[in-house]
């Protein structure tokens, strides 16, 4: 499959599951020295394969697509520099994964799904700016801790992946995750998240088997 047509059906994807609304949020895939990133502006159904920007990662100019890249380009670009074995972003603006994010709280991990699919709780990279440097300057250092996914403060939710149909998968484990520790929360429960230990148990069989079946 074309990775520009890979990249409209995640479109239409989280547009059906509600992780956006609209024109928000945004998705890219990368290969070799360049990244395909939906543009600015543009409704995911009316997307079409011609409206991708394709982008030189290294000299971080477009060289392809009739449109201009969506504005949180530098987000994409500097996570891909950062960390070279992630290959897909999906950016998004899901309801409750954006409601920790307002609150400026990390979703904590009550789940084994979101222990193996993510790598435990989902951390908080702090405010700055949509489009800016500043913010994926921030969103770098929040994802340092191995996870595939971090909170964007007053923002939204960003979730990396090996592929696109993984970083998909993170992006719907993380808005399941944020929705059930507000039920949990809800409760006046005193359930402790998951420990640690157990995480780093479970993230390991994610990594080293199950999740080969998702990543491609």
């Amino acid at each position: 499959m074309r990775i520009e047509k890979e990249i409209i059906d995640v479109g239409l994807s989280i547009t059906k599951s509600g992780l956006v609304k609209g024109t928000w949020g945004n998705i890219s895939k990368c290969y070799e020295k360049t990244m395909w990133i939906t543009p600015s502006g543009i409704p995911y159904e009316e997307l079409t394969e011609d409206a991708i920007a394709v982008i030189d990662l290294e000299n971080e100019l477009q060289i392809g697509g009739r449109l201009k890249a969506s504005s949180e380009m530098p987000l994409h670009l500097m996570i891909y520099k950062a960390f070279p074995q992630f290959k897909a972003i999906v950016h998004t603006h899901s309801i409750y994964a954006s409601a920790f994010a307002v609150i400026g709280q990390e979703v904590p991990c009550y789940t084994e799904d979101q222990a193996q699919i993510i790598g435990g709780n989902i951390p908080l990279a702090q405010y700055a700016l949509p489009g800016t440097n500043q913010l994926a300057l921030n969103t770098v250092e929040a994802l340092k801790g191995g996870v595939y996914a971090a909170l964007l403060e007053k923002h939204g939710m960003v979730a990396v992946g090996r592929s696109l149909r993984e970083a998909m998968t993170v992006a719907e484990i993380a808005e399941k995750s944020a929705q059930l520790a507000t039920i949990v929360r809800g409760m006046n429960s005193n359930t402790e998240p998951i420990s640690l230990k157990e995480i780093d148990e479970m993230r390991k069989i994610y990594l080293e088997s199950y999740s080969k079946t998702i990543r491609e």
